[in-house]
């Protein structure tokens, strides 16, 4: 017998039994409809979906090449509609929203584009990009908040691009806020410092603010860069325009008496122009006029610095700086500031060891500040510049008679007959050197010579009162006319005019007219045509060499 064989669940009901059991219940007992059939070639509703969205992707694109493109915006919103995951969509729409100039709507599409892609970068660059458009279009109407607001967006967009962060300083200038744009621009120049219109932007905020020497430092800057940059180059000439006329003008306020406007102006001028020696020069020129030495100092220091050292702005520069330690010497001397002038003078010296002027005032401090042997050797110094000098030998005379005198106090009276010598061979015609070294003779037993000097003395000045007490001690009991008429005073008139005709200064030396001789005897003195005898008082220095006058 033949088992038939069933299934887990015997009693299940088959498909075509269910289906069968549906469609009575559906058409009922009628056989009409129930052999209908699909008719063919309907397709599925997902592929009627996938052509529509296909249609409007096809005729949006053609719409945007013929321009139209607020039907394009059309198509692409159906077709988002029916695909709204789809990429390219919004992309294509943010597009034709950008051709009409709807930069939010294009924002709107890339950011949902952005959410929806993976490849985010480049998305982020087309909404700058556009962000930064739309804040284009807002300067141009002068709206300058708002674009301010778009480019700042599209820089924390993309933080990189510069492009972006200096069209927001353009906003913050006409916005007037400068200091904002300092600060960005100097941000700028940090990143990148090979920028020529970097330096030019901020020389003209610079300008701006009258700050013409950094303006200058800019320009400058950028011409080094981009030496054909023509913006610079034309904001360079009007700086130096600017200076040069400046300059004009403070010359003609200080020949007209007026140093301190010609003082404002040259300084406005070196501002518009800081590297010009010339400008430098002139102004360390007001300033040693108003005896602002310091001031004229740095100015000349300044101007060296600029130019070549061998040209010849360098030298006047140099020639100007000397003129001003002098001159600050003479006012240090002055005031009673022997040491500072000193210095001013050692300074003055190292750039110039042939001018005899400066020998000369430094001896002059160094006697006041008691210090005679280097003051004589100034003196001295200036005298081998200037031999035919009167009033250097007149100097050294004086002083060569001081340091003869302490020596003689000092008891070292070989000492002191050496600098009695030095100080009548320097100026013959002073009688008190040949009684103070006829003093000095007669400790150290040398009567003859002493007596010698005595009768010179008496020569040059019978009415000195200070010679007739030595001359009565030398020679006793023998009356004044006698005593000029001895052999030892025919050989005292020997030896003053033999030392009358070496001086150097005297160009026609005067005879002399002795006692008893010619005129009816009327006087022993010595009679010189181009000679004024003084007495001799304490040691003070009567000038300064005006260094200024001696260049010119």
């Amino acid at each position: 017998m033949k088992t038939e064989t069933k299934g887990l669940f015997p009693t299940a009901v088959s498909k075509e039994n269910l289906r069968e059991r549906s469609l009575r219940q559906i058409f009922g007992s009628s056989q009409t409809l129930r052999d209908l059939k699909d008719p063919s070639g309907v397709k599925s509703p997902t592929a009627i979906v996938q052509n529509r969205i296909q249609e409007h992707r096809q005729r949006g694109k053609e719409f945007f090449s013929q321009g139209e493109w607020e039907k394009a915006v059309i198509c692409y919103s159906k077709a988002i509609n029916l695909n709204p995951q789809q990429v390219e969509f919004y992309v294509q729409k943010a597009e034709a929203f950008l051709q009409l100039c709807d930069f939010q709507s294009a924002v709107l599409n890339l950011r949902k584009a952005y959410s929806l892609s993976s490849a985010k970068e480049e998305y982020v660059e087309r909404m700058a990009f556009i962000i930064y458009l739309q804040g284009q279009c807002l300067f141009d109407q002068e709206v300058y908040w708002d674009a301010l607001e778009s480019f700042t967006r599209a820089s924390e967009l993309q933080p990189d691009n510069s492009l972006y962060r200096r069209r927001s300083i353009a906003c913050l200038a006409a916005l007037n806020r400068y200091q904002d744009c300092f600060r960005l621009v100097n941000e700028e120049l940090d990143q990148d410092s090979k920028n020529p219109d970097l330096y030019i932007l901020r020389a003209k905020l610079h300008e701006h603010f009258s700050r013409a020497t950094l303006c200058y430092q800019d320009v400058q800057e950028a011409i080094a860069l981009e030496p054909r940059h023509e913006e610079a180059q034309l904001l360079m000439q009007r700086l130096l325009k600017r200076a040069q006329k400046a300059k004009n003008q403070a010359l003609n306020k200080a020949l007209k008496g007026n140093l301190k406007d010609a003082l404002l102006k040259i300084t406005f001028a070196i501002e518009n122009s800081p590297f010009d020696a010339g400008y430098f020069i002139f102004r360390g020129t007001l300033h040693r006029r108003v005896k602002d030495f310091n001031s004229a100092i740095d100015d000349y220091i300044k101007a060296t610095e600029l130019c070549e050292e061998e040209g010849a702005v360098a030298m006047e520069a140099q020639r100007q700086l000397l003129l001003t330690y002098n001159d600050f010497a003479v006012h240090c001397y002055t005031q009673g500031f022997f040491e500072e002038a000193v210095l001013l003078l050692n300074k003055a010296l190292k750039g110039e060891k042939n001018e005899k002027g400066l020998y000369v005032n430094r001896g002059d401090c160094l006697f006041r500040l008691g210090e005679l042997t280097f003051a004589l050797a100034d003196y001295q110094q200036a005298l081998e510049l200037s031999p035919m000098d009167f009033s250097l030998r007149r100097r050294v005379g004086m002083l060569l008679d001081e340091l003869g005198l302490q020596a003689h106090k000092q008891r070292k009276y070989q000492r002191a007959v050496h600098c009695f010598s030095g100080a009548i061979e320097s100026n013959p015609r002073l009688p008190h050197y040949y009684l103070h070294r006829a003093k000095s003779r007669l400790f150290l037993q040398d009567e003859m010579s002493a007596k010698e000097d005595v009768i010179i003395a008496l020569l040059l000045d019978p009415e000195n009162d200070a010679v007739l007490p030595v001359v009565t001690s030398l020679f006793p009991g023998q009356p004044i006319q006698d005593i000029i008429s001895s052999k030892i005073a025919e050989v005292a008139k020997t030896i003053l005019e033999r030392k009358l005709q070496a001086c150097p200064y005297s160009n026609s030396p005067a005879k002399l007219k002795w006692y008893g001789e010619a005129n009816g005897h009327r006087s022993a003195k010595v009679v010189f045509e181009d000679l004024v005898i003084t007495k001799y008082k304490s040691f003070k220095p009567d000038y300064f060499l005006n260094l200024e006058v001696l260049y010119r």
